[in-house]
């Protein structure tokens, strides 16, 4: 070995020593260190070893105080440690024997309990975890679990620690309160009362149920949006806001109230209103519960009752009767001013009220004829407390007192009576007159062609007179003590007379026909006036009936029913004839008018003027004819059985006869445009104004021809004016020119027939037609129609 490579080996050799000291000096310093750190850490593990076992020592009495049941268990729910409250509540030690909270979940709860394990280990806790178990006394229980997962030093799930509490009594107290809730809803919903529920300072209802929603009219959710005062009628609203305002501020608690409210339909309703105050514990209003129960008709019935009390004072003031009510210990009640005029006590009635009524009876027994008999009276029917009706009492003075006496029994209780008395005196005298006159007049109408018969309510015949024995054909015995309607044969007229019998028990007088077959089969009529028959009370007590026979009256009355259908026939045979004359008069003078017409055309260049003029007269003459016939047929033509009532108006009927006639230039019709339009036959209200204004404008001599047209009316007529200027028709034709043929002039128009025409027209209107006219001057028709 060279000497350079010991050398190199010394070098190596040198530097291996000193880094071998170093490194002895450096593992000195780090030993020494660590010596340090050792101490250190054993102190610390002395004082982690006392802070765990603190830490442990308040785990294990956290654990063993704690109220709830706790739970530690493994992933696969095997419970590892429990604390007493957790025996206690399942009966289960799982340090005696193995217990898995899976094993006792009820069957029900399995897959939900699965599901929150999977949720407990993947969020690492689950809180509000319910679910029903059995204990070890097969006793359900319902569980309500808050649970966390517990990790290892990795972060690895391990096991899980949770908190258990039994809310089984929760959940029946639960059950129970909705249970209860349900029963309220049921009684607020189908109480009868209405009910309403409002918090303080919200103007809408915070609830109301169904029956108040129906008082008013409105559906439940219009009801809740509608401010509860607006309900209230106007009128009650201030009384309802002072009295609310009272128990906001705490003044009162509760408060009732009548009052109307306003329904959907604008009706009214009144209610009897309760309103409540619901406070919490430091007295601050919460709720204000409404309740309304609808008293309209106690209200109307009670309102009806005033009415009527109101009603009975007044009529008992303004009877004619004197009427004192007592009560039991014979104290005045009620009287009236009758009763002080009969008895001459000089005291108002109202000072009357309160007083001992003994008293005033001793004072008025000396009015009597016989005093004693009239206080002991008193007494003996004060003591009987029996009804007594028409106790007669005369007075000194020559007047007749009637007394009745009713008591007033209150459920089996006696708690007064009531006193009528009534002056009878003109009624004695008005009954002894009565009975002289009927006693007088039976005796008239026994001696009268007149048969009279009364009967009793039943219809029994009580009395017949000698004249209605001999109509009737039957003897006195064979009729009293009969049904009228058992003498009566025909079973129709039977029935109607029955009809009428009912009528008179019910107050209805009146005459009356039928036919009577008498014993002995022959047909007669008789006029029967029936009345009802009344007792001195007003009561109807039977009827009274007087007969009349109107045989030969209703034998003419037949025998003119026969002669009037024989003259209606022979009327429309006659018609029938006018209308067949007038056809065969008309077809010669046509033929005379034709031959005329041929005779002027044929031999007009060898007639003269005389010849000519003759055969022009003779065709006037044939018009005329033509037109008498017309207005003979018209004439014979109107009856009332053909024309119809209709609404005419006058105007448009005068203007279509302004197309029909003809009106000279020389002649002006002045029309009132305001004339009525009436109810009538149209046809025959355009026969009567044409006929009158033919007349009027052929009968005009004047340069100047004027004929007009106007109306008058009143509540029952119309008046129609036809006025001309003409040349007037003298004083003694004013009537005559009505008939038929008459005329006072020798006009070549003129047939006699026209006016006879108005005149029918008019008369079948049962109105009125007339003139006034001054020969020269004109003349001035007067139609009168009623309405």
């Amino acid at each position: 070995m060279s000497q350079k490579q010991i050398d190199v080996l010394k070098r190596a050799l040198e530097r291996e020593r000193k880094a071998r000291k170093q490194a002895e000096k450096i593992l000195e310093v780090k030993s020494l260190e660590l010596f340090f750190v050792s101490e250190q850490l054993k102190e610390a593990n002395d004082d982690l070893e006392d802070s765990l076992y603190q830490k442990q020592s308040e785990l294990k009495g956290v654990f063993e105080n704690i109220n709830d049941a706790f739970f530690l268990m493994d992933l696969q729910g095997n419970v590892l440690k429990m604390n007493d409250v957790a025996v206690d509540l399942i009966g289960y030690d799982c340090m005696q024997e193995p217990i898995n909270l899976n094993d006792i979940v009820h069957p029900d709860d399995k897959e939900y309990t699965l599901e929150s394990f999977k949720n407990l280990y993947n969020l690492g806790y689950i809180n509000k975890y319910t679910a029903r178990l059995y204990t070890k006394n097969n006793l359900l229980k319902t569980l309500e679990v808050n649970a966390r997962v517990v990790y290892d030093k990795n972060n690895k799930p391990i096991a899980a620690h949770g908190i258990a509490r039994d809310i089984s009594s929760d959940i029946k107290l639960k059950d129970f309160l909705e249970q209860e809730k349900n029963r309220l809803n049921i009684v607020l919903e189908n109480s009868p009362i209405g009910i309403a529920l409002a918090k303080k300072g919200d103007v809408a209802l915070a609830y109301i149920n169904k029956t108040f929603a129906n008082m008013l009219g409105y559906s439940l959710k219009e009801a809740q949006n509608i401010p509860f005062l607006e309900f209230t009628h106007p009128e009650d609203r201030l009384i309802s806001k002072l009295n609310v305002d009272k128990l906001d501020r705490g003044e009162i608690d509760i408060f009732n109230v009548e009052k109307r409210y306003i329904k959907k339909n604008g009706r009214i309703l009144w209610g009897k209103t309760t309103v409540t105050a619901v406070r919490n514990s430091k007295g601050t209003l919460k709720f204000r519960v409404v309740t309304v129960e609808d008293i309209s008709k106690e209200r109307k019935a009670k309102d009806d009752l005033i009415e009527s009390q109101n009603r009975l004072a007044s009529l008992i003031v303004n009877l004619d009767s004197g009427v004192l009510l007592e009560d039991e210990n014979r104290n005045i009640v009620i009287t009236n001013q009758k009763f002080c005029d009969l008895f001459s006590i000089p005291i108002p009635p109202e000072i009357l009220k309160g007083q001992d009524c003994s008293h005033y009876a001793k004072l008025s027994e000396d009015l009597f004829e016989d005093p004693e008999f009239f206080s002991e009276r008193i007494s003996k029917i004060v003591i009987d407390k029996e009804p007594v009706i028409g106790d007669e009492l005369k007075m000194k003075d020559g007047r007749i007192l009637e007394r009745d006496y009713i008591p007033i029994i209150q459920f089996k209780e006696y708690k007064g009576h009531l006193w009528t008395y009534r002056d009878v005196t003109l009624n004695r005298k008005y009954r002894k007159s009565l009975e002289a006159y009927k006693q007088k007049y039976s005796n008239i109408i026994a001696n009268m062609d007149l048969g009279l018969v009364e009967s009793d309510l039943s219809g029994k015949i009580l009395l017949a007179n000698q004249r209605f024995v001999e109509m009737s054909g039957f003897s006195e015995r064979e009729l009293l003590g009969k049904g009228i309607e058992h003498i009566i044969k025909d079973r129709v007229e039977r029935e109607y007379v029955r009809r009428k019998y009912i009528d008179r028990m019910n107050g209805k007088s009146e005459s009356y026909e039928f036919r009577y077959i008498d014993k002995n089969d022959e047909t007669k009529y008789w006029l029967v006036s029936g009345a009802p028959n009344y007792d001195i009370q007003g009561n109807v007590k039977g009827t009274i009936s007087i007969a009349l026979d109107i045989t030969h009256i209703k034998t003419l009355e037949i025998q003119k029913e026969k002669l009037l259908r024989k003259l209606k026939q022979s009327n429309e045979e006659l018609e029938e004839y006018a209308h067949i004359v007038s056809h065969d008069l008309k077809s010669p003078l046509r033929s005379i008018s034709a031959l005329t017409s041929w005779l002027r055309e044929d031999y007009e260049d060898k007639l003269d003027e005389n010849g000519v003029n003759n055969i022009n007269l003779i065709q006037d003459t044939v018009q005329k004819m033509e037109n008498l016939i017309n207005d003979i047929l018209s004439y014979s033509s109107i009856s009332e059985e053909q024309f119809v009532i209709e609404s005419v108006n006058v105007n448009e009927v005068i203007e279509s006869i302004k197309k029909l006639i003809f009106i000279p230039d020389h002649v002006t019709l002045k029309v009132d445009d305001s004339l009525p339009i009436i109810k009538a036959d149209r046809t025959r209200i355009q026969q009567l104004f044409q006929n009158l204004l033919s007349n009027a404008v052929n009968y005009i001599d004047k340069e100047k021809g004027m004929v007009s047209v106007s109306a008058i009316s009143d509540k029952e007529y119309h008046t129609f004016i036809v006025k001309d200027n003409g040349i007037g028709i003298p004083e003694e034709y004013h009537k005559k020119i009505f008939n038929v043929f008459e005329s006072f002039t020798k006009h070549k128009d003129s047939t006699g027939i026209g006016l006879s025409i108005v005149k029918k027209i008019v008369d079948m209107y049962d109105g009125k037609v007339w003139l006034e006219s001054e020969k020269g001057v004109g003349t001035t028709f007067f139609i009168k129609l009623k309405k």
